[in-house]
């Protein structure tokens, strides 16, 4: 999820180096206290998918870890709605995929805000394991980039 104006859900994704560059651990973070509610091991990245708060249809943004920055590459979307592109970025594509709108993108990211609220049943999904970011109620969190995998 990117800064943008009436974007659904925004995410808090901060850049830590930690490990070898092969790690790809997320932890998922309360914000403002900095608790660590949850980690997961992001190393063939991962998908942050929500229910647009416009429009209520599926949104699905698309990241891969990099060593310096967590790089969004696509986002898809069945609706168009507030917040969600209309075109695709340079060197990006915007496809229509059956009924649904694709744009893929290389936007890279130190940093992006996240807000969670239940009525979006916000998820991030990497690999096998699916968090639920609305299990610790409406609020901010972040999610960074944690030296361990360890589950919470």
């Amino acid at each position: 999820m990117i800064r943008r104006a009436g974007a659904a859900v925004c995410a808090a994704l901060c850049v830590a180096m930690a490990g070898p560059a092969a790690a790809a651990c997320l932890a998922v973070v309360a914000r403002p206290e900095g608790t660590t509610l949850a980690t997961v091991d992001a190393i063939d990245g991962f998908r942050i998918a929500y229910v647009h708060s416009v429009t209520r249809t599926p949104v699905v943004e698309t990241y891969r870890v990099d060593a310096d920055a967590f790089v969004q590459t696509a986002i898809r979307f069945s609706e168009h709605g507030p917040g969600l592109p209309t075109q695709s970025d340079e060197g990006g594509r915007f496809l229509r995929v059956g009924n649904a709108f694709v744009m893929t993108m290389q936007r890279r990211f130190d940093s992006i805000a996240m807000r969670i609220h239940a009525d979006q049943s916000p998820v991030l999904v990497a690999g096998d394991r699916s968090v639920q970011l609305a299990a610790w109620g409406n609020r901010s969190l972040a999610l960074v980039r944690s030296p361990s995998c360890a589950a919470h």
